[in-house]
C-alpha cells in the first residue's frame, strides 16, 4: 500500500492561509470535497464522518480521508446514528433523533463544509458539544460571512437544510460551484 502525505487538515490550512485565499481559491476547494463526495456516491458509500478534520490539503488539493464510518449502501445495515460519533456541528439533524445516515446525511456534512470554507472558521467554535447538538436540533445554523456571493450562500443552506427533501445531489453541487469558480476568474464577485 502506498499512502500520499498530506500537509494538513482543511481546518488547519483554513486557519492559517484564509487571509491569502482568493474566491476562487475557495470555490476550487469547495468543488474538489463535493468532487471528492460524488466520487464516494457513484460508488454507493456513504462516508458518515464528513468534517474539516477528515479532509486533507495536499499540493493544494483536496481528499477525504477517513472512512472509519463509511459505509456501502447496498450492505445489509445502513449506518445507524443512535450513536453521536464524529463532529457534532457536522451531523445530519435526522441522525441526532436516530435516523440512518445515507448521502443525504453526507450532503448536510458539505454544506457545513462550505459554510467554513467560506468563513474560516469552524462550526460553532465556543460551543459544547452538548449545546451544538440543541442548536442543531432546534435548527440554528451559522450565519453566513461578510461579502460570500449569494449563489454560494443559497447553495450551502439547501445542502443543510433541515428537511433532507430539500438537500441536492452532489452532482447539482458540483455544477453550481463550478460556475461560481469559472464565474470568479472574470469577475470579481
Amino acid at each position: 500500500m502506498v499512502l500520499q502525505y498530506a500537509d494538513e487538515y482543511l481546518r488547519d490550512y483554513l486557519s492559517e492561509n484564509f487571509k491569502s485565499l482568493q474566491l476562487v481559491d475557495k470555490f476550487r476547494m469547495a468543488e474538489e470535497t463535493a468532487q471528492g463526495l460524488l466520487f464516494l456516491h457513484t460508488k454507493n458509500i456513504i462516508h458518515g464522518d464528513l468534517n474539516s478534520k477528515n479532509i486533507l490539503v495536499c499540493n493544494k488539493q483536496i481528499k477525504i480521508a477517513d472512512f472509519g464510518l463509511s459505509r456501502q449502501i447496498n450492505e445489509v445495515s445502513t449506518p445507524s446514528c443512535t450513536e453521536i460519533k464524529g463532529m457534532p456541528a457536522y451531523i445530519d439533524p435526522r441522525c441526532l433523533k436516530d435516523s440512518n445516515y445515507d448521502k443525504k446525511s453526507d450532503i448536510y456534512s458539505l454544506g457545513v463544509i462550505l459554510w467554513e470554507i467560506s468563513s474560516g472558521q469552524p462550526p460553532f467554535k465556543l460551543l459544547t458539544p452538548l449545546e451544538i447538538v440543541w442548536k442543531i436540533l432546534n435548527g440554528f445554523r451559522e450565519i453566513p460571512a461578510k461579502n460570500t456571493p449569494f449563489q454560494y450562500v443559497e447553495l450551502y443552506k439547501k445542502c443543510w437544510d433541515k428537511d433532507h427533501r430539500i438537500r441536492p445531489d452532489v452532482s447539482l453541487a458540483i455544477n453550481t460551484l463550478n460556475g461560481l469558480r469559472n464565474l470568479s476568474t472574470f469577475i470579481n464577485i
